[in-house]
């Protein structure tokens, strides 16, 4: 089941008698077991209709189920961490159990709504996750793509009384990443930082938004492509500074000169920033930014500055180069190659 219909329903008073809640989306996960809550568990009565499990065997599920609910249609029951879907069970027999359990879930009682909550993805080969399949609902929470994203970001400023424009959308999730506990964390400083202001602008969240580490790199390659160099090494040392790993600003840096050397292939084959961005899959504003920078660039040039960070991440892990100073080395190659770019 798609979580769009999960939702629906719940919208419409309509609830299965089992669920099974999986995929890496978390944030929206949570909220689809926020609002079974809401719908079922009657106000002031919450404690006394809702048991929570961890890893339990059969028994013990089965027993839970049966409890009649208390001046309620149903009992939800919320199973996390269950062994019999994910992982290794803990303390019991699994495949007794999950046998025990996938026949009583073929007619699961009408007084209660089980719900496995999974964290990422079950294990598809369990039993009792095959059988699941057959006798309950299972709803799949992947991350929400680039429309979703956009009417999320949108309908949360609703709430609190701002608006936003599309491309500023573009914008925060590029700064601040697409992971939804983080991402509603930053919403909420927007809302505060422009006060009595309806609509968030580019330049509040320049001001106010936390950084990725895939942002601020982006930021230190376009440092570099600039020339400068000072700028350049002051985020790259307040990135490891803060933990990351010299391998991974590598990798991520390799990945922004490719972009630099997609975006010059493109443009040289006519083709204008926001045809660009949806080909290779980035933010308008980020392209736009990116188009006339490698115009002063050739191809072999850009080729040259991808190979560099390849070429040291290579070393690196054959042992031929220590990883201590490669991050810099290869970031003066890079202005280097700048110094011939502005030499030609």
């Amino acid at each position: 089941m798609e979580r769009r219909i999960f939702f629906e329903q719940i919208g419409q008073g309509k609830t299965a008698s089992c669920y099974v809640l999986e995929g890496p989306e978390e944030y929206i996960k949570r909220s689809a077991l926020d609002a079974l809550r809401k719908l079922l568990l009657p106000a002031g009565l919450e404690d006394m209709n809702e048991t929570r499990l961890t890893d339990p065997d059969a028994n013990t599920l089965i027993a839970a189920a049966e409890t009649l609910p208390f001046m309620a249609d149903k009992r939800l029951v919320v199973v996390q961490e269950c062994g019999m879907l994910q992982g290794k069970a803990k303390g019991y027999d699994e495949s007794r159990n999950a046998a025990a359990l996938a026949e009583y879930l073929k007619n699961p009682p009408e007084t209660a709504c089980i719900v496995f909550y999974v964290r990422d993805k079950a294990d598809g080969r369990k039993k009792l996750y095959t059988q699941l399949k057959k006798t309950a609902e299972i709803v799949q929470f992947t991350p929400l793509d680039d429309r979703e994203m956009t009417r999320w970001i949108a309908q949360t400023l609703k709430k609190l009384g701002k608006q936003i424009s599309a491309a500023a959308c573009q914008r925060l999730t590029f700064t601040a990443g697409t992971e939804l506990y983080a991402l509603s964390g930053e919403i909420q400083k927007l809302a505060a930082y422009v006060g009595e202001r309806q609509e968030i602008l580019p330049e509040d969240i320049d001001a106010v938004c936390s950084r990725t580490t895939a942002y601020r790199v982006y930021d230190l390659t376009g440092s570099l492509v600039r020339g400068d160099a000072k700028g350049a090494f002051t985020l790259a040392h307040a990135l490891q500074k803060d933990g990351e790993e010299p391998l991974m600003l590598l990798a991520l840096l390799q990945g922004e000169c490719r972009r630099l050397l997609s975006v010059k292939l493109l443009r040289a084959g006519g083709m204008q920033p926001d045809a660009i961005a949806a080909q290779i899959g980035a933010p308008a504003f980020a392209v736009r930014q990116l188009y006339n920078q490698v115009a002063r660039y050739t191809e072999e040039q850009l080729h040259a500055m991808s190979d560099a960070c390849m070429r040291t991440e290579y070393l690196v892990k054959s042992g031929q180069l220590p990883l201590e100073g490669a991050l810099e080395q290869t970031m003066l190659q890079l202005l280097r190659i700048r110094a011939e770019e502005n030499d030609d």
